[in-house]
């Protein structure tokens, strides 16, 4: 390649006078954008690392791609290094050239890249407006060149493909001098640099991604799948008996096809037939796969047979299973031996790659000029922060470094690109945490979600009984997240400030979840569902002691797909885990209660304080399925609707909002109660038509059918006067009262959790921590703080008094044994209230009195759905 080969042309905009030429190539021009984003998976041990080495030319010495690079880096020869986590590398291939050449971008790479790239848009048309001026001037080229120059630029003309920009007129003018300063300070360093302007070859980038095979990290790939990206599914040939295997195919060809999917694109009728040799390109769906059978030399043949002939039937035994759907992004296949295979074999794969990338919507796409001056920024922050996080307003402050600074709508534009190749991760409901570097954030998740192999220090024998909580039960204590985040070994020993911003990344993508603490003064801990490995010792009915004397049983709720997605449980259990605590169970012989959460299977408490009704969850083949504990009451029409509509939405938020599967859709069925559902036979539809019995097949007999997943249709629940007053205090105390406590310690607190995060446990635990507010002290009281309705006269009206009858009443409703409250109690605890909320009104001063929502709640009709909410939340 030949360096600092820069255009008189572009020599002369070092010329002041040439910089606004420059401030308007940014403004309006465009680059054609060639990323080729590679991927690779595969189950572990498929030759994932060895196969992309031999796609390098690396002949066939030692295998693995990360011993690969560390000897192209470093010079010596390392050994086999399984992957951990994610690594991600940059290439550099010539796109138009037959020999598909690629070569590993080193060094400062990234700056000469980006004004290159910079730079080439305009050559040709810089260089035919200088020569036309020199052709019709008497006077020098450098002068005419200078002084006419601003003139000479045109804007490249529109296309359907282009980003579409709102431009901002007034950035210029808000702050021209620091603009013009900033040009001048971008031309000369472009000058200066090695810019390569008269090379005829296109190139693209190609970023590798090799993803671990290790089981324990497929559930953190999600947040690095895209549909912008070209995949290659590892598999090894010699394993097609292994059904393992098999599973861990359908897997990945399940995951790309369900998370990686473009909206635009529409379904076929799904079966179990895959004919992909025979797809029609009009067939075909985006990402695309390319399925390489690894260890084509440990597959046995007859005599006379053909390798590839034993081949073809071993992918096909893979694909047999998979939709007809997730086969329509298959492109090719390959049958590779990574050790016996000449470098020809190879080259035919790196040639398949290139073409099939020409073919992506992402190819030769139109990319503003100014969004390469951000990312040059960026690239000199990600080197100088501590830690590659920025929030939005920081990157919309550092815009003003750039020559033509952005909107917010420009801003949006430029971090979803870039999200959409993985450049960097932006989620839009977490705008203070775009991380700018991808590679950072794989090495963050793998410190916390690693393969046990990796976990080797000295420090395991000291967290032994947590890491084996972590390793086997999911279940990731504060002290094994301290010990990783001061851990100098890893990559967070330097970022514990913002430890809260990591874990925040991965509860958004359900990596982790909090768990339920009982109390303000509980250590949080966190659950981890992909890490579960523990099933249920034995049947989950006896663990909760549920037979036909202690416990009713709904029928089974099932949500039936055509095909399950993968890690879609686990998502669900993340958001019932933010509704509902994990039940809890105590097992023979063990002194400390177990979590009911285990490998497909998890128990949640309806109603924390008296858990009389669970929520068992469980999944069979293609089918999430829920069922009602219910120790107490009558199982009775409707009865579970609300949870029946939760469960539902919950799903369909994680489908759709979430991850955006298009294709994947669900139906509800329900099913006999009496037994745990094993596949899709036997479910009935619901219908409109109400029934009383049915006949169970399983069962050989006939049941009554009671319908209490039901919207009610036109049966309302039969509510006393007693159950409403306790409807109505459970919401004064859940909300009105909740709001008082949180409006009051906002007075002495600025970093308070969302006002969702808290309750009146919590709220009440932090008062008396910050003690500013005591109860009157008396000699009828054992303390200022606690005690009961008899330790506070009439005539205690401090704000610490008040702080505790709240306590008070709301400890009245969650112990109280029934959901009944009587008139004269009701009408007690209603005076109570009324007269420290007059109080609260007057020292708070809320923007809405709370005695005004407190008569709007006395006053109104509380509704089936309030009234079955209460009863689970009080």
């Amino acid at each position: 390649m030949k360096y600092n080969i820069v255009p008189t042309e572009i020599k002369l905009m070092t010329d002041k006078r040439s910089v606004p030429v420059y401030l308007k190539l940014l403004e309006s021009g465009f680059e054609k954008k060639r990323d080729v984003r590679l991927v690779i998976v595969g189950k572990k041990g498929a030759g994932k690392t060895s196969f992309i080495k031999r796609l390098f030319n690396d002949g066939k010495r030692d295998t693995g791609l990360t011993s690969f690079f560390k000897r192209k880096l470093g010079g010596h020869k390392v050994g086999v290094t399984s992957t951990n986590g994610i690594e991600v590398h940059a290439m550099k291939c010539k796109t138009k050239a037959v020999d598909c050449i690629w070569n590993k971008l080193e060094g400062n790479y990234e700056e000469t890249e980006l004004y290159t790239r910079l730079l080439k848009p305009f050559e040709q048309q810089l260089i035919s407006e200088h020569k036309a001026i020199f052709e019709d001037s008497e006077e020098g080229p450098d002068h005419r060149a200078i002084k006419d120059i601003t003139n000479a630029i045109s804007c490249p003309e529109d296309t359907e493909a282009k980003i579409q920009l709102q431009e901002d007129t007034t950035s210029h003018e808000q702050q021209p001098n620091l603009s013009f300063d900033i040009a001048c300070e971008d031309i000369n360093a472009m000058v200066k640099s090695k810019v390569d302007l008269h090379g005829n070859e296109e190139y693209a980038t190609l970023l590798v991604w090799d993803f671990a095979g290790d089981e324990e990290f497929y559930y953190t790939h999600q947040t690095f799948l895209s549909p912008d990206s070209i995949y290659l599914v590892v598999t090894k040939l010699d394993e097609a008996d292994s059904k393992n295997a098999h599973e861990m195919f359908q897997l990945w060809m399940n995951s790309i096809h369900c998370y990686c999917r473009l909206e635009d694109q529409h379904n076929t009728r799904e079966n179990n037939a895959c004919e992909m040799h025979e797809s029609k390109k009009e067939d075909l769906l985006d990402p695309p796969v390319v399925i390489i059978g690894s260890h084509k030399d440990k597959v046995r043949h007859s005599k006379g047979q053909k390798i590839e002939v034993k081949c073809k039937k071993r992918i096909e035994s893979f694909v047999k299973d998979v939709s007809a759907d997730t086969c329509r992004h298959i492109r090719s296949e390959y049958f590779v031996s990574n050790t016996k295979d000449d470098d020809n074999e190879f080259q035919k794969i790196k040639q398949d790659i290139l073409n099939i990338a020409r073919g992506m919507r992402s190819w030769n796409k139109d990319y503003p000029l100014k969004f390469i001056q951000l990312e040059k920024i960026l690239q000199k922050k990600k080197m100088e922060l501590p830690i590659p996080i920025m929030t939005f307003h920081e990157l919309k402050k550092i815009t003003i470094e750039t020559p033509t600074a952005m909107n917010d709508e420009e801003l949006i534009l430029f971090l979803k690109f870039h999200h959409e190749i993985r450049a960097l991760v932006y989620f839009g409901d977490l705008p203070d945490c775009i991380i700018l570097d991808t590679q950072w954030l794989s090495n963050a998740f793998k410190c916390i979600i690693t393969a046990e192999k990796f976990q080797l220090d000295v420090g395991r024998h000291r967290m032994k009984e947590k890491l084996q909580d972590l390793n086997f039960r999911g279940i990731l204590h504060t002290e094994v997240v301290e010990y990783i985040f001061k851990d100098e070994r890893n990559i967070l020993s330097k970022h514990y400030k913002h430890k809260d911003d990591i874990l925040n990344i991965m509860e958004k993508f359900d990596i982790i979840i909090p768990a339920t603490r009982d109390s303000a003064d509980d250590k949080p801990c966190y659950y981890v569902p992909c890490l579960v490995k523990t099933k249920p010792e034995y049947d989950i009915y006896e663990m909760f002691n549920v037979n036909i004397e202690t416990c009713k049983k709904s029928t089974w709720l099932c949500f039936k797909f055509r095909f399950l997605p993968p890690h879609l449980i686990n998502h669900l259990i993340a958001s019932l885990s933010r509704k509902y605590k994990v039940a809890e169970v105590y097992a023979p012989g063990q002194e400390k209660s177990q979590i009911a959460l285990f490998r497909g299977t998890v128990v949640f408490e309806l109603q924390k304080k008296t858990k009389l009704r669970k929520l068992l969850l469980m999944t069979c083949p293609n089918i999430i399925q829920i069922q009602i504990l219910e120790f107490k009451k009558e199982i009775k029409r409707g009865m579970y609707k609300y949870i029946a509509a939760f469960v539902t939405e919950e799903i369909n938020k994680i489908i759709v909002t979430r991850f955006h599967m298009s294709n994947v859709n669900f139906e509800k069925k329900w099913e006999c109660g009496v037994n745990k559902p094993e596949s899709d036979r036997g479910l009935f539809d619901f219908s409109e038509e109400q029934i009383t019995a049915y006949y169970c097949g399983k069962c050989k007999t006939t049941h009554n059918f009671t319908d209490e997943w039901s919207d009610l249709q036109n049966n309302a629940l039969c509510i006393t006067k007693e159950e409403m007053n306790f409807t109505k205090m459970g919401m004064i105390v859940l909300n009105i009262l909740a709001d008082v406590l949180y409006d009051l310690l906002k007075q002495y607190r600025t970093n308070l959790p969302p006002r969702s995060d808290c309750d009146i446990t919590y709220l009440y635990s932090e008062h008396r921590k910050l003690n500013k507010n005591i109860p009157s002290y008396s000699s009828f009281r054992r303390g200022p703080w606690g005690g009961n309705w008899q330790d506070i006269k009439i005539s205690d009206t401090a704000t610490g008094d008040d702080i505790e009858r709240i306590r008070l009443t709301r400890n009245e409703l969650q112990h109280s044994r029934t959901f009944n409250l009587d008139d004269k109690r009701f009408n007690e605890l209603c005076n109570i209230i009324d007269h420290l909320l007059q109080r609260f009104d007057q020292r708070i001063k809320p923007a809405s009195l709370y005695t005004d929502k407190l008569n709007e709640t006395l006053a109104k009709t509380c509704s089936d759905d309030e009234v079955i909410s209460i009863e689970n939340e009080i």
